[in-house]
């Protein structure tokens, strides 16, 4: 059987290392050869990196093939996708592929059949950026059942690959430095893609990229943390709020290049959200331009035009870059019930930024009519949400609220328009009416109490 999924792949920035490079093992001796060969081989990848590592994390999935097939289904896909963004955060240091069949077959078919199936499996983590190195397969053919195959029912079961992720895991810090690309991967002979951590990819000419590859920074902001951490709001030229499918800036290095835009526009690919609830924007997203001000507007242009498209059964939004050293923002204006926030006079709000995981948004809200009141309108989100304000006293101090959860703020918990969440109350009105418990309420109240002095750096 013919192996047709193969891949070339140049790496730039090698994020993993390893100390040996045979990383395939051949398992079709017999039985008690094979335990002691998996003996050596268990204690050899598996307590040796404990020891230098201490404790760890294992990820373990499955994903399962039609019958006499190695091709990764669609439903693989999703189930390797899940992941993807654990592993971007991951310090990896093994990923152990088991090959497997049902016994439909005579037995050495099957010992191949299970290595074409695990082989393909390793090329799908060595194309989205893991050192092959690191990757472990074996291939165990129809030996390791976990269901009867005296059915079809059980045999589906047996047609499958499991896959165990070692990592010790570490933090995105908040403070996001520019990063380096993944892995770079010739895509034709006309394209190079490359992969960046938080899930971005960029497709660029190969000559053009070549050209410029020493002279490019990249700085990636997917999430709330990266965002704030760049000093970047998402609100546009005219107040309104906008939700983020993701955020980019490629910049050239000063003095290396004298060009000011691409030869041949670059696709950026932002993933979109597999939670329906959290890819809020759809089909409606747009690319948005930064102003001098930090605000966002959509210069309503084809150029701003942003396409949904699949690759390997994952979606992505994709527009082109025409021009490095601006932040480009894949969005969509939202608009939903008030959200408001108040502290008591003589106190003086400077701003108050508000943050949402799930569709990606941070609102800087600034007072307009009264100084101790802020007002915005959103939708009733149910992602993960904070909030953090700049207040000032009457002595023309400066506070701060540090970041918190939303909801631990004091509230008015009456005539809020976001729908309550099933069957949670927290409490109860004049000792009669149920209190229920909401994503979020109408009106939020700043205790002086709750802030801190800002302190001179």
């Amino acid at each position: 059987m013919k192996n047709n999924n193969s891949f070339n792949d140049m790496w730039i920035s090698p994020i993993y290392t390893s100390t040996t490079d045979n990383n395939k093992v051949v398992l079709q001796q017999a039985p008690f050869k094979r335990k002691l060969q998996l003996s050596v081989l268990f204690t050899l990848i598996f307590f040796i990196p404990l020891i230098i590592f201490g404790q760890t994390q294992k990820i373990k999935t499955t994903i399962y093939f039609d019958n006499n097939k190695y091709d990764i289904r669609d439903d693989g896909y999703q189930t390797l996708n899940k992941i993807t963004d654990t592993l971007a955060v991951a310090d990896i240091y093994r990923i152990v592929i088991n090959g497997n069949t049902d016994n439909t077959a005579d037995s050495l078919y099957n010992v191949k059949l299970s290595t074409n199936r695990a082989e393909t499996v390793k090329n799908y983590f060595v194309e989205i950026g893991i050192n092959k190195s690191l990757i472990l397969t074996n291939y165990f053919g129809e030996d390791k059942p976990i269901a009867s195959n005296d059915n079809d029912e059980g045999k589906q079961k047996n047609i499958r690959a499991d896959i165990f992720i070692y990592t010790k895991h570490k933090i995105i810090p908040k403070h996001d430095t520019i990063v380096k690309p993944l892995i770079v991967k010739d895509t034709s002979n006309l394209d190079t893609t490359i992969y960046l951590p938080q899930g971005t990819s960029l497709v660029f000419n190969r000559n053009e990229y070549l050209e410029l590859k020493d002279c490019q920074e990249y700085t990636e902001t997917n999430n709330p943390q990266s965002i704030l951490a760049n000093g970047i709001s998402l609100m546009d030229n005219n107040g309104i709020p906008i939700s983020s499918c993701g955020m980019l800036k490629v910049s050239l290095k000063p003095g290396c290049t004298k060009r000011d835009c691409f030869k041949v526009p670059v696709k950026v690919r932002f993933p979109v959200p597999e939670d329906n609830e959290c890819d809020y924007c759809g089909r409606n997203a747009r690319v948005f331009d930064i102003t001098t001000n930090g605000s966002w507007y959509d210069n309503k242009s084809k150029k701003s035009e942003v396409k949904i498209i699949k690759v390997k059964g994952k979606s992505y939004y994709q527009f082109d870059m025409y021009c490095p050293n601006y932040w480009k923002n894949c969005d969509c204006k939202v608009k939903g019930p008030k959200l408001k926030f108040k502290i008591k006079k003589p106190y003086k709000i400077v701003s108050v930024k508000v943050t949402f995981d799930c569709p990606t948004t941070v609102l800087n809200i600034k007072p307009e009519r009264r100084a101790n009141k802020v007002m915005i309108k959103i939708p009733c989100w149910r992602g993960a949400k904070t909030v953090l304000a700049t207040i000032i006293d009457d002595k023309g101090d400066t506070l701060l609220l540090q970041e918190q959860p939303l909801n631990d703020l004091p509230k008015r918990t009456m005539f809020s328009r976001c729908g309550k969440i099933e069957n949670k109350y927290i409490g109860y009105r004049f000792g009669i009416f149920k209190i229920a418990k909401r994503e979020r309420y109408r009106k939020y109240i700043i205790r002086p109490e709750f802030l801190i002095k800002k302190t001179k750096p």
